[in-house]
């Protein structure tokens, strides 16, 4: 009984009752269902953007590292997915593997500034610098007067 009641009335989504369909409008009823189109958001980040890319933290990790990645990243590719992704390569111009949703993402007010750990070694008016987040295949000579 509970099941004819339902069949029997008219359903929003097909715009009419249940009962009614026959194999010949199953079609067409399907194509009404399924053709909407979903608009997604505008994208926030452009190709070419500077950005930085969020940090995985656990539950017990501490609350005062910080939250985003120290390297950053550039924009190469905007994918109209929804919700939209982001494909990213590193200053080298390395694409780096996977997609990125824009929660994910934050965006780099002076892409060009970038910490220094520390001095390694000092040659005249240039120093040897690791760069704070990266790799040792960063390592790079600097003239000491950028150094602050």
């Amino acid at each position: 009984r509970l099941v004819s009641n339902y069949n029997a009335r008219k359903h929003r989504t097909i715009s009419m009752r249940p009962v009614d369909v026959t194999p010949g409008i199953a079609d067409r009823l399907l194509v009404t269902v399924y053709n909407r189109v979903k608009i997604a958001a505008p994208a926030r980040y452009k190709v070419g953007d500077s950005v930085r890319v969020s940090k995985f933290k656990t539950v017990f990790d501490k609350g005062y590292t910080p939250n985003w990645t120290a390297e950053v990243f550039k924009i190469i590719e905007v994918q109209q997915t929804n919700p939209v992704t982001y494909l990213l390569q590193d200053s080298r111009g390395e694409p780096i593997a996977g997609g990125f949703y824009e929660y994910e993402l934050h965006s780099v007010a002076n892409p060009d500034v970038h910490l220094v750990e520390k001095v390694l070694r000092k040659r005249g008016n240039e120093v040897y610098v690791k760069w704070l987040g990266f790799d040792n295949s960063y390592n790079s000579w600097i003239h000491k007067d950028n150094v602050l």
